[in-house]
């Protein structure tokens, strides 16, 4: 990639939720630091929070989403690839291709751009309730006060009753 164009990558990192702010803030600005060294644009980089996972990853249920975009070359994905597997912090990790051929002189940065700050010690925990995306906007209407983990209880006894009705509905049948 001589030729002064680069790729457009996202990352997306799944972290333990036990790592603590400092580790948090110190994988970020290792991430930031390894992009300018090899001569990439960081874009974006949006913290999604604590979430529960889909199924257990080293015994941990719950994991903490980073989201990057940035400019790079493929050495340079390699090389944040083979930071990320060594660190003990990071659950999962997956990088992909967005565009080939991106022009950095050209690449409409502000169009883009977006950097949610890393919590600090000082803030609540409680995630939920802490913007970091703007999608809270867009979901602003929906139901409060009703946690996700009730509402998955909800839906599996509603699958419940639903079989069970089924089960039913075949005996009435068979009469």
């Amino acid at each position: 990639m001589s030729n002064g164009k680069l790729r457009k990558y996202e990352t997306v990192i799944v972290t333990r939720t036990d790592a603590g702010q400092e580790a948090q803030k110190r994988l970020y600005e290792k991430i930031e630091e390894l992009v300018q060294k090899n001569g990439g644009h960081h874009v974006r980089f949006e913290l999604w929070g604590k979430r529960r996972l889909a199924f257990p990853i080293k015994k941990a249920l719950k994991g903490i989403y980073l989201y990057h975009v940035f400019l790079a070359e493929e050495s340079f994905v390699r090389e944040m690839n083979r930071m990320l597997k060594l660190n003990n912090n990071v659950l999962r990790y997956m990088t992909i291709v967005l565009e080939n051929d991106v022009d950095p002189a050209a690449f409409d940065f502000e169009k883009e751009r977006q950097f949610d700050n890393l919590p600090t010690d000082s803030d609540d925990q409680g995630d939920r309730s802490r913007s970091t995306t703007g999608w809270d906007a867009e979901f602003q209407n929906r139901g409060e006060g009703k946690d996700d983990e009730d509402e998955d209880e909800d839906e599996e006894d509603g699958e419940r009753s639903e079989k069970k009705g089924d089960a039913d509905d075949e005996d009435e049948e068979e009469e």
